[in-house]
């Protein structure tokens, strides 16, 4: 409950009176509030969209007192969202989101201003999502129990959106650093959009553990060789891999026999073996595990754990090669 009161401050006085009533139990279980111009308010609820009326009630199918949100509003949220300081947080707006105090994501979408071919910012904002950070201690003692059985592994984390991966790499990094193996491993946490440690002028407000440092807001690519340098790492995380520069840092770390805990996007194992990135990452030989949760209606459960090894024979088994190069380092894709 106290995570979602949080992330509903930014919400004009109308609609965060409607959400204020809703019933505790179920204010525990909303990942997800979405604010769009001239269209009802809508509540993403394990996995499933659902409307809230006037009254604080909530239903799946679209009632008629559905609570409606006006573009000023969309406006105001954009605006309490950046503190009314937009200009301090161009390059994340660029990027389409805001990360909030508390680790609270907000997805932008709208006009895209576009300068010397780059996204530079985003105008006429027509809709938010509000992603509720939570942190949930003992989500990862399932990888833990059944994975980190005394040494450190390199893994991969792979689900769809809302499974539960960052909340999973936050608390992973809070019991390899505090003695739940015995011993405190010197971990990093590359937080680029500053979701899993929610830091706030240097300091983290979610448990990462006795022996973690993070790196907040660097670009993962850059983070990671930074971290290589600087801190001696045993173990670094870092969440959502998915440009080619990342996977070649975490290929470099690899090399210099630092473990990684890394987190992609992947429904099932199909989208796992067909993404570039993840299929490079397990191509490289150096992941030991590749666990896969399942979905929105049950973050953080484990569906499979796969032998890293076993799916790199089966990539190779497929020849299915068509859309990665090792040429000069880069990944190449077919047009």
């Amino acid at each position: 409950m106290k995570n979602f009161i949080e992330a509903s401050k930014i919400l004009p006085e109308r609609l965060h009176g409607a959400l204020s009533k809703i019933n505790p139990e179920l204010a525990c279980d909303i990942q997800e509030i979405r604010v769009r111009a001239n269209k009802p308010l809508v509540l993403v609820i394990k996995g499933a969209s659902a409307f809230i009326t006037y009254n604080s009630r909530i239903s799946f199918l679209l009632p008629e007192n559905a609570v409606a949100v006006t573009h000023e509003e969309v406006e105001q949220v954009f605006n309490n969202a950046c503190g009314y300081s937009v200009h301090s947080h161009l390059k994340n707006i660029s990027r389409g989101f805001v990360t909030l105090k508390g680790g609270h994501r907000v997805g932008i979408a709208g006009e895209a201003i576009i300068e010397d071919g780059r996204i530079s910012g985003i105008k006429n904002i027509s809709s938010l999502n509000i992603r509720i950070a939570r942190e949930h201690k003992a989500a990862a003692d399932d990888v833990i129990r059944y994975i980190y059985t005394g040494n450190l592994k390199s893994i991969i984390i792979a689900g769809p959106p809302l499974s539960g991966k960052t909340t999973m790499l936050r608390d992973i990094a809070r019991q390899l650093s505090g003695l739940e193996l015995s011993r405190y491993y010197k971990t990093v946490i590359v937080d680029e959009r500053n979701e899993i440690s929610a830091s706030d002028l240097g300091i983290a407000h979610t448990d990462l553990g006795l022996n973690t440092d993070v790196l907040s807001s660097y670009p993962k690519g850059e983070g990671i060789l930074c971290a290589l340098r600087a801190l001696s790492p045993d173990i670094i995380l870092c969440d959502e891999v998915g440009f080619i520069n990342e996977v070649m840092a975490i290929e470099e770390g690899i090399n210099s026999g630092v473990k990684f805990i890394v987190s992609v996007h992947a429904s099932d194992k199909n989208e796992l073996l067909s993404r570039p990135q993840s299929k490079r990452l397990i191509l490289s030989g150096a992941f030991d595990k590749v666990v896969l949760l399942k979905n929105s209606s049950n973050p953080c459960c484990i569906d499979r754990i796969f032998e890293a090894r076993e799916l790199e024979d089966e990539i190779r088994g497929s020849n299915s090669f068509g859309d990665i190069m090792h040429s000069d380092r880069e990944l190449l894709y077919k047009a």
